[in-house]
């Protein structure tokens, strides 16, 4: 059985300033570091590591593990969702000038559709390759490992493990920064211990 550990990263600069990021490459807040030193003691060990290769992810995994980073394996494919020209804006910003689009991305995810950007749908796919190939490196055998990546990224395979559709991306519970979930996978199926950070799933 290999059990995966999904950690979204701490908060970025841009999360504290409402700015979209997406694929962009924010560093943490303050705060991030704090968050990402807060949840270090609280992790168990692990047989393999993989993180985005984005600075907000990678600057959590190094202090989630202490610094102890050589051993890690850093993906573009566990990167957050690409939003094209909405990269760097201001939320207001973009719901000023992206009415339609905005309200699609906030409440029919299924419609999102911006030019230059992944849809919802793309995003999962892109999700669950990634986590096959991870899959794939654990061949089979008994694994612990942590996966640092972004708060859509983990979302979209947590909601297709729960049986959700893609417009229930933003149900609750909603993935805090360094909100840790598990997922245990047995004979190519996923099971849900721990939904950003509930255990009563």
């Amino acid at each position: 059985m290999t059990t995966l550990h999904l950690l979204r990263h701490g908060q970025s600069t841009w999360n504290a300033e409402i700015r979209i990021q997406g694929s962009s490459d924010p560093e943490l807040s303050e705060l991030g570091i704090t968050q990402a030193r807060a949840i270090a003691d609280k992790l168990p060990q692990f047989d393999r590591v993989y993180s985005s290769d984005l600075l907000r992810t990678r600057q959590t995994t190094f202090h989630a593990l202490h610094g102890a980073i050589d051993h890690v394996d850093f993906r573009p494919s566990l990167r957050e969702i690409h939003l094209g020209p909405w990269e760097g804006m201001l939320l207001s910003d973009a719901t000023e000038q992206y009415p339609s689009d905005v309200e699609h991305f906030r409440n029919e995810p299924d419609r999102f559709s911006l030019e230059g950007a992944e849809t919802f749908h793309q995003l999962q796919t892109r999700a669950h390759n990634a986590i096959d190939d991870i899959l794939k490196d654990c061949n089979h055998a008994d694994c612990d490992v942590l996966i640092v990546s972004h708060g859509a990224f983990i979302k979209s395979l947590l909601i297709d493990y729960d049986g959700r559709s893609i417009n229930q991306i933003w149900d609750s519970p909603q993935i805090p920064n360094c909100g840790h979930s598990i997922v245990n996978y047995k004979n190519g199926k996923a099971h849900i211990l721990k939904f950003a950070d509930q255990l009563d799933w």
